[in-house]
C-alpha cells in the first residue's frame, strides 16, 4: 500500500519521502503530478478527468507536488506554493461531477521548505459511475494502466449494475438490522435513530481502537443544561463494532434495565436508541423540547463523526418510535387534554428515511427536517421549537 495503511490525515513529510526512496512507480491506482492543476478551462477538464477516472476504476492518490520520470518513478518530493488548493478541488468536484465521489477526500502535507504536498484520495467508488459535467463535457473516463480512456458503452452498463448492488446491500442491511432492534425490544417504546453513509461498505469505517472515536461516543456534543444528553458511558467493543449504553460491563454499578445506547458499525452506520417511559396517567408522549432535544444533539454527533471518517460522503438518517401506539405529541407549555386528543394509531410510528449531502447548512436544519414529520404525524403545520433558520429555540 502507498501510505502502508495510514490516514491521510496522519501522513507527514518522511511518507513523502519514502516513495521517491523506494522508487514507488506510478500504476493504475497512484499518479504524480509535478505541478497543480492551472484555473483554464482545459486544466479543470483534465483534473476532473483524472479524478473521475480513478473512481471509475478502483481508486487511487494523486499526489501532487513530487516530479517523477517518464517512466513514473519518483524523483524529487518538491512540493508547491501553498494556497487554497483543497477548497478549489474540492469544490470543482462537488459542482461538476454526477454523481458525488462518495469518500473523496484531499489534504494539504506541509513539508519543511515551506511549500506543500496536495494528496488527493479516491475511493473505489461504490457510487460509480461519475461523468464529468463541466460545462458540457459530459463524458464518462475509466484508468487503465497509467492511461486514461473515456468508458466504452459495456463499462458503463457494468458499472452502472454495481450501483444497484450497492443500493440493495444497503436496503438489505437496514431491513435486517430493523428486525434485530424489534427482537431486542420486545413491547417497549423506543426511538431509534441511526445514520449511515449513502452505500454501505464492505471496508472498516470506525476502528473500535481509535482514540478519538472512542472519545467522541463517550463525551458527544451536548446542548446547554444537558437538556437531551445522548452520553451512554464508557464505550466498549463488540461483534457489530463499538458501543456504549448504561449496561457497559466498565460501569461502577451494574442496572439490569437497557435505558439508552449508542453503536457504531465498522461498516461506518451509528445507531442511539433510547427507552421511552410512560407517564402514569398521562400515558405514553412526545415531549416537543425534551425529546427533540435528543435528535439535536444526535445529528451533532453524527456530523462530527462524519466529518472526521467519512468527508464529503452522502449521508442516510432515518428516525422511528417503535410501539408508539397510543402516543401524543406534547407541544402546549402545560399538559393539556387538547394535545391528547391525537393520538398515533399504528403500531410504530416511522419517519422515513433523511438524504443529507454533508453540507453544514443540511445538517444544521435536519433536526428540523426531522421533527416537522413528527409534528406532522399529529396534524401540526411544523415544530414550534424551531425559529425559521431551522435552530432549535433552547440552545
Amino acid at each position: 500500500m502507498i501510505f502502508r495503511g495510514k490516514k491521510l490525515s496522519d501522513i507527514e513529510e518522511q511518507e513523502l519521502q519514502r516513495l521517491v526512496d523506494d522508487q514507488f512507480q506510478e500504476r493504475d491506482t497512484v499518479e504524480y503530478k509535478r505541478n497543480i492543476y492551472g484555473n483554464s478551462d482545459e486544466a479543470k477538464r483534465e483534473m476532473l478527468k483524472d479524478i473521475t477516472s480513478m473512481a471509475n476504476h478502483r481508486g487511487g492518490y494523486i499526489v501532487i507536488g513530487i516530479e517523477a520520470d517518464d517512466e513514473g518513478i519518483p524523483t524529487t518530493v518538491v512540493g508547491i506554493e501553498a494556497g487554497n488548493h483543497v477548497e478549489r478541488i474540492t469544490s470543482s468536484c462537488l459542482d461538476n461531477v454526477d454523481k458525488r465521489m462518495v469518500g473523496l477526500e484531499i489534504k494539504d502535507i506541509p513539508l519543511s521548505n515551506g511549500r506543500v504536498i496536495i494528496i488527493i484520495s479516491i475511493p473505489a467508488s461504490i457510487n460509480a459511475p461519475h461523468m464529468v459535467t463541466y460545462k458540457g463535457l459530459n463524458q464518462f473516463w475509466k484508468r487503465h494502466g497509467r492511461q486514461k480512456d473515456k468508458m466504452t458503452i459495456d463499462e458503463i452498463g457494468e458499472a452502472f449494475d454495481r450501483r444497484l448492488s450497492n443500493l440493495n446491500r444497503l436496503d438489505r442491511f437496514l431491513y435486517t438490522r430493523k428486525a434485530e432492534i424489534l427482537e431486542d425490544i420486545g413491547d417497549n417504546p423506543w426511538m431509534v435513530m441511526s445514520s449511515s453513509s449513502s452505500y454501505i461498505r464492505d471496508e472498516i469505517v470506525f476502528d473500535v481502537h481509535d482514540e478519538v472515536l472512542r472519545s467522541t461516543v463517550l463525551n458527544p456534543p451536548k446542548l446547554k443544561g444537558m437538556i437531551g444528553d445522548i452520553s451512554c458511558g464508557e464505550p466498549y467493543p463488540t461483534i457489530n463494532g463499538l458501543r456504549a449504553d448504561n449496561r457497559s460491563p466498565y460501569n461502577t454499578y451494574y442496572d439490569t434495565t437497557l435505558r439508552e445506547y449508542i453503536e457504531l458499525f465498522r461498516n461506518g452506520y451509528i445507531e442511539y436508541g433510547r427507552l421511552m417511559r410512560e407517564q402514569g396517567e398521562l400515558g405514553l408522549y412526545f415531549a416537543s423540547v425534551a425529546d427533540t432535544a435528543y435528535i439535536v444533539n444526535f445529528v451533532r454527533l453524527i456530523r462530527k463523526i462524519y466529518e472526521i471518517y467519512l468527508p464529503l460522503t452522502p449521508v442516510v438518517v432515518s428516525c422511528a418510535i417503535y410501539n408508539a401506539k397510543g402516543m401524543w405529541l406534547a407541544v402546549s407549555k402545560h399538559l393539556t387534554e387538547q394535545d391528547k386528543l391525537e393520538k398515533w394509531k399504528k403500531q410504530h410510528l416511522e419517519l422515513g428515511e433523511f438524504y443529507v449531502e454533508n453540507t453544514a447548512e443540511e445538517f444544521k436544519i435536519l433536526p428540523k427536517r426531522i421533527s416537522d414529520r413528527i409534528w406532522q404525524a399529529f396534524h401540526r403545520e411544523k415544530a414550534t421549537v424551531f425559529d425559521g433558520a431551522g435552530t432549535f429555540r433552547f440552545e
